[in-house]
């Protein structure tokens, strides 16, 4: 990919995530601009669970919406396991060799006799890491899949940006909306029947 097609792309990217606040949407555009741009046989973002500790998949590219639902990774568990525990990225240069390789889409079977590729890169904010972009690729060389690690790095930290923004945003709201249960609880004791009749001097 040549230096303008590269900034092509990060900017079909940006334009995905300032468009979108709904996660999947946005993921989803990406992925697409992604798997176009790139050629790519699949594409796959994962997001943890920051309640369960769980590395989900969002969006799939290449890959049925069933089998994405049933599968999960912990930290540390085959490549995206790791990569998602170390932050650091990692590149097969020949998916077929490479022992550990979970397959748990169990969706490469079709790429027997051929040479693909496979980069996972964390995305992350800091030391913060949410989640992880992974990508099957035509082998094409060890140039060609450092420049591929670059790119998917890059737009990771984009990712990594607006994941964080809208967690953010949640939260603040699941806040909000708890202190105010909690206040029309505490007026709703208040003002209740019961405590009108006990604190009025005409009805004592």
């Amino acid at each position: 990919m040549k230096s303008f097609e590269e900034v092509s792309l990060l900017y079909e990217i940006s334009e995905a995530l300032n468009q979108h606040m709904d996660m999947k949407k946005s993921l989803f555009k990406v992925l697409s601009v992604l798997s176009e741009s790139l050629n790519l046989v699949r594409g796959i973002i994962f997001l943890i669970n920051s309640e369960t500790g769980e590395i989900r998949i969002e969006i799939a590219h290449g890959i049925s919406e069933d089998t994405t639902r049933q599968i999960k990774y912990l930290p540390g568990e085959g490549i995206i396991g790791r990569v998602i525990q170390t932050g650091e990225p990692a590149v097969v240069p020949r998916i077929s060799e490479e022992p550990l390789f979970l397959d748990k889409t169990q969706s490469r079977d079709i790429l027997e006799g051929r040479d693909y590729s496979y980069i996972c890169v964390p995305i992350k904010k800091d030391t913060r890491v949410v989640g992880a972009i992974s990508a099957d690729c035509p082998f094409e060389g060890k140039k060609s899949l450092e420049k591929g690690e670059k790119l998917l790095s890059v737009v990771a930290a984009m990712v990594a940006h607006h994941v964080i923004h809208i967690e953010t945003i949640r939260v603040e709201k699941e806040k909000l909306k708890t202190e105010n249960l909690r206040l029309k609880s505490e007026l709703e004791n208040r003002y209740s029947f019961t405590n009108i009749i006990g604190n009025s001097n005409k009805m004592r």
